[in-house]
């Protein structure tokens, strides 16, 4: 009787476990069109997808980095400047299955702020093609988002209905998606079963809750005038007026050319 008992209490604390970590990892390399405009304005980044038992957690490769080294017993903290240069998204999105709910949280400057919405976005139509990426075989599905139409192809052979980004609500993994203009396009890079459990550290207690709206306008007026959202917090650069008329040229030249967000309709 001790045995049994000691056999569904390790069970039990398993599945506790499974339901309150990450087992999987989904990287994803995303190609994109900063400049709508503007055909060379082709950039990239990784993106990181950690899966569990109806949870997930999608960043780019950067913002997890940065969050890992917050978390680490001794934090250690990653300057600004650095941050910026490894990754242009610095969201966090998570999705729960059970609730069907979809979070994104986002520090912009010193406002911690996130949104929450449905998890399910597209109408997806699956098609009769098949093709094979990275040894898996995939099928095509199509669907509209946010202001623009994607092809999507997935797996059955990983069975999360969970892509990168917002993208899900597929019977298998996404394994690549693309707009029709191709000004955002994912494509699986590696998929692995982790040695050890990646715990949630879902902590958003401290971000304020506000609309999607709202939170990509300040992302936005931030964008348009970093060096004056800062200087009105009080922080002081000690540039000289020359150098500060510099510096915001080539930020308001920056900002026009990040003119083609991913989700172009609300």
């Amino acid at each position: 009787m001790r045995s049994l008992f000691i056999l569904v209490f390790i069970l039990c604390l398993e599945n506790v476990v499974a339901q309150n970590s990450y087992s999987y990892k989904a990287t994803y390399q995303l190609e994109y069109q900063e400049d709508s405009t503007d055909q060379n304005s082709i950039k990239t980044e990784t993106g990181v997808l950690y899966l569990g038992e109806g949870i997930s957690r999608y960043s780019s490769l950067g913002k997890a980095v940065k969050d890992s080294l917050e978390n680490m017993p001794n934090p250690k903290r990653m300057r600004m400047d650095e941050y910026n240069k490894m990754t242009d998204f610095k969201y966090k999105i998570f999705k729960n299955y059970q609730n069907n709910k979809l979070v994104l949280a986002e520090k912009v400057f010193q406002y911690d702020l996130k949104y929450q919405q449905d998890l399910k976005q597209i109408d997806w139509e699956i098609e009769p093609e098949n093709k094979e990426i990275l040894g898996f075989s995939v099928q095509k599905a199509t669907g509209s988002f946010a202001g623009r139409k994607y092809i999507a192809w997935f797996t059955p052979e990983l069975p999360f209905s969970d892509g990168p980004y917002k993208f899900n609500g597929l019977p298998g993994l996404i394994v690549e998606i693309s707009d029709q203009k191709n000004h955002y396009h994912f494509i699986l890079t590696g998929f692995q079963e982790l040695e050890k459990p990646v715990a949630i550290l879902l902590n958003l207690d401290n971000y304020k809750t506000v609309s999607q709206e709202e939170l990509d306008q300040v992302r936005d007026d931030y964008n348009r005038d970093p060096i004056g959202t800062m200087e009105k917090a009080g922080v002081v650069f000690g540039w000289s007026e020359k150098d500060e008329a510099k510096q915001k040229k080539e930020l308001t030249k920056k900002y026009k050319r990040r003119n083609n967000p991913i989700e172009l309709q609300k």
